[in-house]
């Protein structure tokens, strides 16, 4: 079951209107594509607390950190910096600014489809923006259209996951002595390369992601710290918008 209302044109993209789904059915569609993609987020949820806890930080200060701030790569890269002795509110802002660079660049692939909506609900569209739910969320609008309720559903169920997985991460905490030690290295990079493949169906996509690659590549080994995510996303995005305006023909000239 499914609700179709009338918006503005620059609200929904190219199909000028939104599809939005009864909040049982958003569930059960982001249920089946959450689950999958929350089994790569456990073993980085997990050395997240156990990191956070090695570092001095109390189990609720964990809990309050993943409730509030409900970003993983900002998270890990928080409780590092303390772990090594660095208190600074400066130094963690800046650090954990440099890697969430990347969400202007998804809020401004959202905006021209959330463009219609109140700003209670760009607030929650906002809090909920993370790469899985991104990526998820424009992989369905390519085809189904935007749906504010299947964001919220796919929002959910990451923020749930992230926090539960923080409590268990907590309870383990004391079990394992480095955290650093366990195999999760290429859990996160494989978790991204999943969710990148929807969008390499397309040249531009293609070219887009080879690109990225690139400059992250680059950017990794000319420039210290966490330059090359913002770095990677430009050259994506650039890449992908000469093309897009230069090559391929017009998709909503209607």
């Amino acid at each position: 079951m499914s609700i179709t209302r009338t918006a503005p044109n620059n609200a929904a993209g190219n199909s000028g209107h939104i599809t939005d789904l009864a909040l049982v059915s958003a569930f059960k569609e982001a249920a089946q594509a959450v689950l999958p993609i929350m089994l790569g987020i456990v073993p980085f949820g997990l050395a997240y607390a156990i990191v956070g806890r090695s570092a001095g930080l109390s189990a609720g200060e964990l809990l309050l950190m993943s409730a509030t701030v409900f970003a993983g790569a900002s998270q890990m890269i928080a409780v590092s910096i303390l772990n090594e002795g660095v208190t600074a509110a400066g130094v963690l802002m800046v650090a954990t600014l440099l890697v969430n660079l990347r969400h202007i660049l998804m809020g401004a692939t959202l905006a021209p489809r959330v463009a219609g909506f109140g700003l209670t609900r760009q607030a929650v569209i906002a809090f909920f923006m993370i790469d899985e739910s991104f990526a998820l969320t424009i992989s369905r609008a390519e085809t189904k259209g935007f749906s504010f309720r299947y964001y919220l559903a796919v929002g959910l169920l990451f923020y749930c996951g992230w926090f539960a997985v923080t409590a268990i991460g907590i309870v383990l905490g004391g079990l394992i002595d480095d955290p650093f030690a366990l195999p999760i290295d290429f859990v996160m990079p494989a978790t991204f390369m999943v969710l990148v493949v929807p969008f390499l169906k397309t040249r531009t996509g293609r070219i887009a992601a080879v690109v990225a690659a690139v400059a992250a590549v680059i950017g990794a080994v000319y420039f210290d710290g966490h330059w090359y995510i913002a770095i990677a996303g430009v050259a994506a995005a650039v890449s992908g918008a000469l093309i897009e305006t230069y090559t391929e023909k017009p998709t909503d000239a209607r």
